[in-house]
């Protein structure tokens, strides 16, 4: 194992930094190692996280690390998105004792890391038939709605991060549509990603609250789902269940926009806990309703990961990528 290639990799959001050590390769897989999450308000900068996890690591240091961050990258500095952290990868990496740092999108980095989940971190929702030789789509919903591709090139894939969380929602029933008129009052353009996310959770709640006339409650998204969970008569209920279903829509009109016949992956950090409401709602039905292209979806597999290595994992394989180019 010591001779295998390692990395230090991290997944960097605007609330906590997780880090790792990695060990294989794309080809016989990635163990992840003293895996440790950080409260990013503990450190003033990214560099003094990052040379803590170091601090409390045993053995050998990596000498190449890839990082996995919540914000577009630019050559040049990197500025997270809602964090007030900022970093040059060569001069962190420097500072680091790292050879190389690579910076990349934290989708990027999930999406790669998608098809290198263990089995055992593995749900099928849909068994399907995958067609080889055509993309991957991986989109998950958390704070944001993150869509990334994988597609086929020779021996490897190419990765395509997309902001295609940011596409206009397609309401289809008229539940949907007097959501989408009431949030299209408060924000104008209704993206899915008003929807499909923490925040969507609490847009559909306070929108349902007002057309069912009641007082909305000021819930969180946890509030939401964890209502969802213990009363399934509630208004949590009813929420998770328009979101479960408009992810199915959402994830159909990916798959036909994008030919992902080899298969859909579902990650982000709200499916899993909701992972038994989302198996009896509507979201595979909305998903094969495709009217004339309901047979070219019915055979796509899909799949929920159930953990939150996947980032990490892909960071890895980025960083092997990377130097099999330098």
């Amino acid at each position: 194992m010591s001779n295998e290639p390692s990395y230090l990799v991290a997944d960097i959001g605007g609330t906590n930094a997780r880090f790792a050590i990695a060990r294989g390769s794309v080809s016989r897989g990635f163990d992840l190692d003293q895996v440790r999450r950080l409260k990013n308000e503990d450190f003033e900068h990214l560099r003094d996280a990052a040379m803590a996890y170091l601090q409390s690591c045993e053995g050998d240091r990596p000498e190449r690390a890839c990082f996995a961050v919540a914000s577009p990258i630019r050559a040049g500095r990197v500025q997270l998105t809602n964090a007030t952290w900022s970093f040059r990868p060569d001069e962190l990496g420097g500072e680091l004792g790292m050879s190389t740092l690579m910076a990349v999108n934290d989708f990027e980095a999930q999406a790669r890391g998608a098809p290198l989940t263990p089995t055992a971190d593995i749900v099928q929702i849909s068994e399907g038939r995958p067609i080889e030789g055509t993309p991957i789509a991986v989109l998950g919903p958390g704070t944001g709605l993150g869509l990334g591709l994988l597609v086929p090139d020779g021996e490897t894939v190419k990765v395509v991060a997309t902001e295609g969380g940011h596409a206009g929602f397609a309401p289809r029933t008229d539940l949907e549509i007097e959501v989408g008129r009431r949030l299209a009052r408060e924000y104008g353009f209704v993206s899915w990603e008003r929807i499909l996310s923490g925040r969507g959770l609490v847009n559909i709640h306070r929108a349902l609250c007002q057309i069912e006339g009641q007082t909305w409650p000021g819930y969180r998204p946890e509030d939401i789902t964890a209502e969802a969970l213990s009363r399934p008569d509630s208004m949590g209920a009813r929420v998770v269940e328009f979101f479960c279903a408009a992810l199915g829509g959402y994830a159909g009109d990916v798959a036909v926009l994008t030919g992902a016949r080899a298969g859909i992956y579902l990650g982000g950090g709200i499916l899993p806990r909701i992972r038994t409401l989302l198996e009896a709602s509507a979201f595979t039905s909305r998903f094969l309703g495709r009217g004339p292209m309901t047979r070219y979806v019915s055979d796509i597999p899909i799949r929920l990961i159930q953990s939150d290595g996947a980032a990490l994992r892909g960071a890895a394989a980025l960083a092997e990528q990377g130097q099999s180019l330098s």
